[in-house]
């Protein structure tokens, strides 16, 4: 795993229902191998989004900003692994994230997670608050030449201390690459399968279900595809 971390990277994301998983999964077991630690291979994921009160990272996303920004702690439960992170998205269409390992999920910053607050998103530590939780299970494949790395996540869920949110049947993958690479046995299976790609934020997906009256007049095309395709 350690060969295929992939901070600085190209994301493509699909979004399918679940009864397509088993199918997917199948077609990949030549090319593929699965992360796998004491007999588990799916991992449980705790986030905490962090944002202001206008959700200014969350109107980034929505109003095509090319360059925006997530805040967030991860929890990977089965290790109890805590890490603060922030997630940029570059004009250039790549994913780059910075991270610092952390002994707590504690809510307020300390000095390091303020710094890589100030130094990537120039926005003011103090400005920002707990804004989503978002909980979902994950399987991560490494293809055999150790060059990309998939995730995919079911049972995905988020709350906002009010109102809750289960996404059922719902799978979000994303192949992670240095570059893009269409010939990629994972995309060749889901172009395959009629799978289309998909950008898929659960931040956002979560926020603008949780936070009533929150604009999203530009999601509202995807919110009708998921809905098409969970039916």
């Amino acid at each position: 795993m350690n060969t295929v971390k992939l901070q600085n990277r190209h994301d493509t994301k699909f979004v399918f229902h679940q009864n397509k998983l088993d199918l997917v999964l199948e077609k990949l077991v030549s090319n593929y191998r699965v992360l796998s630690i004491n007999d588990i291979r799916v991992f449980s994921y705790k986030n905490t989004y962090f944002d202001t009160e206008n959700l200014d990272f969350y109107k980034q996303h929505h109003n095509k900003k090319r360059s925006r920004f997530k805040v967030r702690i991860r929890k990977y439960c089965s290790t109890d692994d805590v890490y603060f992170e922030v997630k940029i998205k570059n004009n250039k269409n790549r994913t780059i994230k910075k991270r610092i390992n952390i002994n707590t999920d504690s809510l307020s910053f300390s000095e390091g997670e303020k710094d890589l607050i100030v130094d990537y998103t120039q926005m003011n530590p103090n400005d920002l608050s707990p804004k989503l939780k978002v909980t979902f299970n994950r399987i991560t494949l490494v293809d055999n030449n150790l060059s990309e790395r998939i995730t995919i996540d079911t049972d995905l869920s988020v709350e906002n201390g009010k109102i809750h949110k289960i996404f059922n049947n719902l799978v979000i993958s994303e192949i992670k690459q240095n570059k893009y690479d269409p010939k990629s046995p994972y995309i060749q299976v889901l172009r395959g399968l009629k799978i289309p790609e998909m950008r898929f934020s659960k931040y956002c997906m979560g926020i603008l279900h949780v936070f009533n009256k929150i604009k999203h007049n530009r999601f509202k095309p995807k919110l009708l595809q998921i809905d098409k395709l969970l039916k």
